[in-house]
């Protein structure tokens, strides 16, 4: 029976749901899209020209930055890899059209929220070049719109990230975007550019990060772009392609040889430029597995496990992530029922308080401190260096996808 689609609705409510949330289809197929994208991505360069290198970069470029993918780029995608280009084009042609509001401001720049006021009412018509059918374009366009952080909050986080996975994993799911078909390149193109307009976002719109583990997270926005980063230097025993050592990587000639090629140095890159002071005090996660770790296996399965605990398993992230009924449907794995939903009174209460900027960590009205954040310390220097962690594996088939919230 073909799948039902329908807007997504919040199904997680407290901590408690985490329960219900990983033994639900929807958990289930985040996971085999991860490990799908990551197995595809292993070994893989991305071409040059496709990340706006002014982005990663303190001083001018030669050339001016292009918004654009070129011709002899989007000729080696498929129908709907170029579809999802130029939703991400049209997109940033929104944020030229959309300068930040003059005047300081503490917390994130007003004008964010008239960017995502546009981009949802453009969203709807561009999404017809991916699938005709209503219901699922209503899902699609919840995980696509909230790709790319809270309009409320004015932040971005490793949820938002969550989010286009969802999407990209939803067009793989219903083979919009074939799996047998689609190659390592078209897929890291898809994410280069995703990642260029949200790096635009966060400058351009002053955002905070979401629910921010401080400096003892991995990174103040983003980790999945590590994972993708790492599995691309993952490379078969025998190929002949030059990979730089991981003790290496953090060194300016490893960045500057490998940053328009490799997302997890062109991320390094990024941070070289918005953050200033000595490495190991603003990074020190990052800093920690560039001076204790040898193999990329090991940075890459310890990527993975920390995605698990410090993602997937964390509420303050997951709360914001909302199911539909055809894509990630909040629906058990073993008996394909529905999951219990709590009936909660003070929703309204939490819907006031998302108003305020994201300016508290955790969103538990607590300051996050060292002594009282909850960590997954260096992972990779305890695993098996070419295992996966258990719960990345395959659990079967895979199956659609469900939408997400404003958070």
């Amino acid at each position: 029976m073909a799948p039902q689609f329908s807007t997504p609705i919040k199904c997680i409510y407290d901590a408690s749901d985490l329960l219900n949330f990983k033994n639900s289809i929807a958990f289930e197929r985040l996971h085999d899209v991860i490990r799908i994208i990551v197995q595809k991505v292993k070994g893989s360069s991305l071409p040059k020209g496709v990340f706006d290198l002014s982005l990663v970069t303190r001083a001018d470029v030669n050339k001016p930055p292009s918004r654009n993918l070129g011709d002899d780029l989007l000729e080696t995608l498929s129908e709907s890899g170029r579809a999802i280009v130029e939703i991400i084009e049209s997109f940033n042609k929104l944020l030229d059209e959309t300068p930040p509001l003059e005047g300081p401001r503490r917390f994130g720049n007003m004008a964010r929220r008239e960017w995502q006021d546009k981009i949802e009412a453009d969203a709807g018509p561009l999404l017809q070049k991916l699938t005709k059918k209503e219901d699922l374009q209503l899902e699609l366009l919840y995980y696509l719109v909230n790709s790319f952080g809270s309009p409320i909050r004015l932040d971005y986080g490793s949820g938002h990230e969550l989010s286009f996975i969802a999407f990209v994993g939803g067009l793989m799911e219903l083979k919009i975007l074939d799996v047998s078909q689609i190659e390592a390149t078209e897929i890291l193109i898809i994410f280069a550019k995703y990642y260029d307009l949200v790096r635009r976002l966060i400058l351009e719109y002053s955002l905070e990060p979401a629910g921010s583990h401080g400096v003892w997270g991995l990174d103040d926005h983003f980790h999945f772009i590590y994972i993708l980063g790492a599995a691309q230097f993952n490379v078969d025993g025998n190929s002949k392609q030059y990979v730089p050592p991981v003790l290496q990587v953090l060194s300016s000639l490893i960045i500057e040889d490998f940053k328009e090629t490799n997302l997890y140095v062109n991320a390094i890159a990024f941070i070289f430029k918005i953050k200033l002071g000595p490495f190991n005090e603003h990074s020190p996660i990052i800093f920690d597995i560039h001076k204790t770790v040898s193999l990329w296996s090991k940075v890459l399965s310890g990527l993975l496990k920390m995605y698990e605990v410090e993602v997937l398993g964390k509420f303050p992230v997951v709360q914001h992530f909302w199911f539909g009924s055809g894509l990630f449907p909040w629906l058990d794995t073993e008996t394909r029922q529905k999951l219990p939903v709590k009936d909660i009174a003070n929703e309204e209460k939490e819907e006031k308080e998302d108003t305020l900027p994201g300016f508290i960590n955790g969103y538990a009205g607590q300051k996050t401190t060292k002594a009282n954040i909850t960590l997954t310390g260096a992972p990779w220097a305890r695993q098996n260096p070419g295992a996966v962690p258990h719960a990345l594996h395959s659990r079967g088939p895979t199956r659609p996808i469900p939408k997400n919230s404003r958070g």
